[in-house]
């Protein structure tokens, strides 16, 4: 569990997406179940890695999720238009930990926030590589450090 409850703003975020709900993206109780919200997160982080490595997810090394975390403040429902906002936390040798942040559009606090570290791995023996230079050069200007609340693109 994340140590903080404070909850997430738009302007700590770096990178942004829209995102569509569906209907049946509704659980029993009238609301996103939160196995989208993981979806969402897991679209986020993927869309950025293929930003930076465009042959990713067909590249000879792959990112394998090791962690994910979610935090819920609120509930939404479909249909609502909504966006992901994303950063990275910690960017090691061969691990990277990137935090995204889930948002109706317009709003400046975010319904849930969590985070994924992955692993880099050579996509035949599986066994842990450096993060691609390419990725790495691209993803360090997503650093949460140096994001100020001016800076949305």
């Amino acid at each position: 569990m994340p140590k903080s409850k404070q909850i997430e703003t738009l302007q700590r975020y770096r990178i942004f997406s829209d995102v569509t709900t569906r209907w049946n993206d509704n659980d029993v109780y009238g609301h996103i179940n939160n196995a989208v919200y993981n979806e969402w997160m897991d679209t986020a982080v993927t869309n950025c890695f293929r930003q930076h490595l465009p042959e990713y997810p067909n590249s000879p090394f792959i990112a394998v999720a090791a962690e994910t975390c979610f935090t819920f403040h609120h509930s939404i429902a479909h249909p609502a238009k909504v966006e992901t906002g994303f950063r990275v936390k910690r960017l090691g040798n061969r691990s990277i930990t990137c935090e995204v942040g889930i948002f109706l559009k317009g709003e400046s606090q975010a319904t849930a926030w969590g985070h994924m570290v992955h692993v880099w791995v050579d996509r035949e023996s599986n066994k842990p590589v450096p993060i691609p230079d390419a990725v790495r050069n691209g993803l360090s200007l997503a650093m949460s450090e140096v994001i100020s609340a001016s800076t949305r693109q």
